[in-house]
């Protein structure tokens, strides 16, 4: 009896174990299919990487086989996304002109096509300098108004005699429209504590206003200030905001403007901004002016004055003689705020906590 149960025992035991074993099997781990990547056809010889350019120079792109049986059917330049050239067979080397480039950092790809039905891509990146010395403006002083001296600046629009201020600091920020002769709000709104106000732009009778760096925007009715919306970006800081008249363009402290469709705060463009020297970093409080962006550079006494289609510096204007007493290198004070009066074409400049807004004309006009 005793010999019948610890069989049945063991038939048991087998009973469990079949499916068990069945199960490490079936998942027992497989070799891996090892796929080698295809060897480099191409090597680039030139130009070196981030070699440094004039707008309108002529780049020599020369390379080499690294098997020269290799049949080559064509070698073929894009600047970014943009089809630039193609040369059939194999050149050995080519020349892409940079004269309808943006300044600023941009990417070759050289796309090389052999055998018929392959390809193989390489990426250049160059530095595009302006080719265009900036224009030294001068300016003369037309009016000056009270402006209150508490108010942090950050953007300045100006729509009909009605001047909109938006200031800045957590705890402080404001959308504001200012009496001009007085200096003092005539409306006022506060933001939450959590927003540090930034630039704001007049798009189609509502003011758009940016916040520094929790990536939260606000629409407002332009008459009465009361929020219609806000809205989310994805730039990582809101510094300055102006329009074209079709977008909205916005700065984040560094040397690029971003293009953005209004409706849902998307990014279709962005340039970068650079003169005959090098990159124009810390754009600030921006102002869209004829055709032209004119840009305050954070903790400097001038404005740039920009091609929105390039991003080249055109010219230059310095308003150091008019920087308060005590304000000069004081980063709290700094010039900021520009507001554009189309129907003198004159401009309104202030910088934080202000006394004093001017009325000026920059000579020779933009």
């Amino acid at each position: 009896m005793k010999t019948f149960s610890r069989i049945a025992g063991y038939i048991f035991l087998f009973i469990i174990l079949i499916p068990l074993l069945s199960c490490c099997r079936k998942h027992s781990p497989q070799k891996e299919t090892v796929v080698e990547a295809r060897p480099t056809v191409f090597r680039l010889l030139s130009p070196r990487p981030d070699e440094v350019i004039r707008c309108g120079d002529s780049v020599n792109i020369s390379y080499s086989l690294n098997n020269p049986s290799v049949p080559v059917d064509s070698v073929a330049i894009f600047e970014g996304r943009d089809y630039k050239l193609s040369i059939a067979g194999n050149p050995g080397r080519l020349y892409w002109n940079s004269t309808d480039s943006k300044v600023g950092h941009t990417t070759i790809r050289v796309m090389f096509y052999y055998q018929d039905s392959l390809q193989e891509s390489h990426n250049i990146n160059l530095v595009v300098l302006s080719n265009i010395t900036p224009k030294k403006y001068t300016y003369k002083v037309i009016a000056t108004f009270p402006h209150d001296n508490q108010a942090y600046t950050q953007g300045l629009v100006y729509d009909n005699g009605r001047l909109y201020e938006s200031t800045g600091l957590e705890g402080k920020s404001s959308l504001r429209i200012v009496d001009i002769s007085t200096g003092k709000p005539e409306k006022m709104v506060s933001l939450s504590p959590r927003f540090f106000g930034e630039g704001i732009a007049l798009f189609k009778d509502q003011i758009y206003q940016i916040t520094y760096k929790t990536q939260v925007g606000f629409v407002y009715d332009k008459n009465t200030l009361a929020q219609i919306r806000s809205f989310d970006y994805q730039i990582r800081e809101g510094w300055g905001l102006t329009t074209d008249g079709n977008h909205l363009v916005m700065s984040d402290g560094s040397s690029r403007l971003f293009f953005i469709e209004p409706e849902y705060f998307t990014q279709v463009n962005q340039i970068h901004v650079f003169d005959d020297k090098g990159m124009i970093d810390s754009l600030n409080e921006i102002e869209f002016i004829r055709g032209k962006i004119l840009a305050n550079v954070y903790g400097q006494t001038y404005i740039v004055i920009i091609d929105p289609a390039t991003g080249k510096v055109l010219g230059k204007a310095d308003f150091r003689e008019l920087m308060p007493e005590g304000t000069l290198n004081d980063f709290g004070k700094v010039l900021n705020g520009i507001a554009y009066n189309p129907g003198n074409g004159h401009i309104f400049i202030t910088g934080k906590n202000w006394p004093v807004l001017y009325e000026i004309e920059l000579v020779p006009g933009i």
